[in-house]
């Protein structure tokens, strides 16, 4: 069995944390809207309906302290990293653990472990039943096939989204595609709906995931045989919306891994110059600059300082703490004691009479604004 040295996991550790250190210095706030949905559920204020069982008791349990959570968050990417880098050994022995330094040739794997969702804690759970699905292949010992599944089932009961790695598993596994096809028929409809795209939020666009592969677009070439299926279901879905580009990001990894220690490119030269020793150096480098860019790119991430500035002001001009306002706020209002109008769900409802928060210009004629907060405008609304 192949294990990591204690030195590649000590490089593995300070890989996670060198862009966890920035996001927490650079911005002592969390990122993403939906964070904060479940934020307010650590802390009591809210509960997320339709949360699965692990996730529910993880997160009725967790801190309601944004250092703590950003704490839970870098183990479980580091444990991400983890699976990444033995992942890659089962095809290099020598050089494998490299497939998680470059993983960050694409701010994917980052971007999704420093949101604070019930996904979070799935995601090192599939990647580890990703390791022992391929591991089944390599050895042919059915026993890693079994660990796989028991790892999906666990996932499961954290987020519903383990469906897809359920389904892109059993294409190649008679004793995973079992519990597929009993999953796709009990799940269908749900199934079909959650995966369509749609423009009503960023994550279910289409197309937009393409973008987000950058450097591990190079994966391809050299991608190992047998996670072709796998590869081009998590790349039909990717296309279909952008929340699910990360799943293909451990695959590509490898595929990365393979291109740089592929001989043939070592060898190639073009007169007196060697051509690939300049690419796999790129490689490298681009690589671990990936680590620290990647860190402060998270800072142009939403919310912003001017929108807790905004939310708090409207809240504080409403006698009751109701504000009226765009739908993804919501949670933010919530955050901070107030009551909002709406929240989540990607739909506009129209605006009453009140105090009014919102990133439109003048929402209707009887609508005074009050101040505006860069992008964000408050309003006193009289019908």
């Amino acid at each position: 069995m192949n294990i990591l040295s204690k030195k590649q996991v000590a490089t593995i550790f300070l890989m996670a944390l060198i862009p966890f250190t920035i996001y927490t210095f650079i911005r002592p706030e969390l990122r993403g809207f939906d964070s904060y949905a479940f934020l307010t559920q650590a802390c009591g204020q809210f509960e997320v309906i339709g949360t699965p069982l692990i996730a529910n008791a993880i997160l009725t349990t967790i801190p309601c302290n944004i250092i703590a959570i950003k704490g839970v968050l870098f183990l479980l990417f580091f444990a991400t990293l983890l699976g990444i880098g033995s992942l890659g050994e089962l095809f290099h022995k020598e050089k494998g653990w490299l497939a998680a330094l470059f993983s960050f040739l694409s701010p994917i794997l980052l971007f999704e472990a420093t949101k604070f969702e019930n996904d979070q804690f799935a995601t090192p759970i599939l990647i580890w039943a990703t390791y022992f699905f391929y591991k089944a292949r390599i050895t042919k010992q059915k026993k890693y096939d079994l660990i796989c599944l028991s790892l999906l089932i666990i996932a499961s009961q954290i987020w519903q989204g383990t469906i897809y790695f359920l389904l892109a598993f059993a294409i190649s596994s008679f004793i995973i595609a079992i519990p597929g096809i009993l999953a796709t028929i009990l799940y269908f409809q749900k199934l079909i709906s959650s995966t369509l795209p749609s423009n009503l939020v960023t994550e279910t666009q289409p197309i937009a995931g393409l973008a987000m592969l950058w450097g591990l677009s190079f994966g391809f070439s050299l991608l190992p045989l047998m996670m072709y299926p796998q590869a081009a279901i998590f790349l039909l879905l990717m296309v279909l919306q952008i929340k699910f580009a990360w799943f293909i990001a451990p695959l590509l990894s490898v595929g990365i891994l393979l291109f740089y220690t592929n001989q043939k490119l070592a060898n190639y030269k073009i007169k007196t110059h060697n051509i690939g020793q300049v690419v796999q150096g790129s490689l490298l480098t681009i690589a671990i600059a990936g680590v620290v860019v990647w860190g402060f790119a998270l800072s142009g991430h939403p919310p912003h300082s001017y929108t807790w500035e905004a939310v708090e002001y409207a809240i504080d001009q409403s006698p009751n703490g109701k504000v009226f306002n765009d739908w993804d706020l919501g949670y933010f209002i919530i955050h901070k004691d107030g009551t909002p109008s709406q929240y989540g769900g990607g739909r506009q409802y129209a605006f009453s009479k009140g105090i009014v928060i919102t990133k439109k210009e003048q929402p209707t004629e009887n609508c005074q604004l009050l101040k505006q907060f860069n992008k964000l405008l408050v309003y006193d609304c009289h019908q």
